[in-house]
């Protein structure tokens, strides 16, 4: 199959929290310790929320915006020289749920998954801690809005050895959400039709699997890539696509050629 290709590259990250850069938290050197089968619930904490709060010094990438029926998911992964320290996972089915899910690592070890579910006016968060890839900790929160789930303490939940504590399945959610941010297997996309209406432009990409996912790409500035396909959409359908974007408001943006990005969040392709 043809690949109709940009050239393009990906912004050159710095080291994170280098010689001439002084970490934002605290408690920032955690996230590059080495050791992490001796943590307690109370240092995953520690380094989750040292993670969070260095996020514009990590390494970002994005999957697209996945549309399935009324359902919209994508992922994002975080990065500290080279290694993975958070995954996110957003899903949303507009007013009825949506569902955060982050999974914290260190060293390549899974040590917190945390989860924050609205249903209705529902909301809940659950935290589980792991060590040597075990769960040895489970607490919970739930609140009628989110205001009021915020004040609430985590109390903790005795029975964790039940069917939502399955480490391999944490595990093969991570595989497929390196899946998603690749664009592989059940993720590959191929192009479907530009649609031109004022003021707005979207590339529309369909999966290349049957009843698949799709997704749009909203193009704000154009390209002479853009105008190619908007030009002669018939010689790109059904074809893969490269190019770059970014997410906001959980929305993918095509980036064009020529913009020059100099944020630590960078761009995907």
């Amino acid at each position: 199959m043809k690949i109709f290709y940009i050239a393009c590259s990906l912004t050159a990250f710095p080291v994170l929290f280098g010689c001439n850069q002084q970490p934002k938290h605290p408690q920032a050197d955690l996230i590059t310790q080495s050791a992490a089968t001796a943590m307690t619930d109370k240092t995953i904490r520690v380094l989750a929320d040292s993670i969070d709060a260095n996020l514009d010094h990590l390494e970002k990438q994005s999957s697209l915006v996945y549309l399935q029926g009324e359902q919209s998911m994508y992922a994002e992964r975080y990065s500290s020289n080279g290694k993975a320290v958070l995954y996110v996972e957003q899903k949303d089915n507009g007013l009825i749920n949506s569902r955060t899910k982050k999974y914290y690592f260190k060293n390549d070890s899974l040590i917190l998954v945390q989860e924050r579910n609205k249903s209705g006016n529902e909301y809940t968060d659950t935290r589980v801690f792991l060590r040597n890839n075990i769960a040895f900790s489970k607490e919970q929160r739930k609140g009628s809005s989110m205001s009021e789930l915020l004040t609430r303490p985590y109390l903790s939940v005795k029975s964790i050895r039940d069917n939502s504590i399955r480490e391999e399945g944490y595990k093969q959610n991570v595989r497929t959400l390196d899946e998603a941010i690749a664009g592989n297997d059940q993720y590959e996309m191929v192009f479907d039709q530009f649609i031109d209406i004022p003021d707005e432009n979207i590339i529309q990409l369909k999966s290349k699997a049957q009843n698949g996912y799709t997704a749009s790409i909203l193009v704000r500035e154009t390209d002479a890539f853009i105008d190619s396909i908007k030009a002669m959409p018939g010689n790109f359908r059904n074809e893969k696509l490269n190019f770059k974007w970014k997410v906001e408001d959980k929305e993918a943006v095509y980036v064009p050629v020529a913009a020059k990005v100099t944020s630590a969040k960078g761009l995907n392709k």
